[in-house]
């Protein structure tokens, strides 16, 4: 699985160092939600967002790439870290059937 992530994430963070992360900022940090969306979908990569304009692109498109919209508010880069080092696990699973993940500190929740 290849990993997008969106110009909201934190840059070069510990947790997504690798191949499979992809950088939207590398490729491009002007790019609009609709060429992220199409650049994830052709090249089948799991959108990371904290942009919720994902979520209603989802609930009204016919065919999407798989997203995972992280709604964690404020957080320092260590509960950042934190939260993903015990949760990616199970999003990694979630997303094997599933193609929308919604990240919060209660939990994880599955749109789609």
């Amino acid at each position: 699985m290849k990993f997008l992530v969106d110009v909201n994430l934190p840059y070069r963070f510990p947790f997504f160092e690798g191949d499979d992360f992809l950088f939207v900022r590398d490729i491009d940090a002007g790019m609009s939600d609709t060429d992220i969306w199409k650049l994830a979908l052709e090249n089948n990569y799991v959108i990371l967002t904290r942009d919720a304009d994902f979520y209603y692109r989802f609930l009204q498109a016919a065919t999407s790439p798989k997203v995972v919209h992280i709604k964690l508010g404020n957080t320092t880069l260590l509960e950042f870290s934190l939260y993903f080092k015990s949760h990616w696990q199970k999003i990694t699973e979630l997303l094997e059937s599933h193609s929308f993940i919604v990240a919060e500190r209660k939990g994880l929740e599955v749109i789609g």
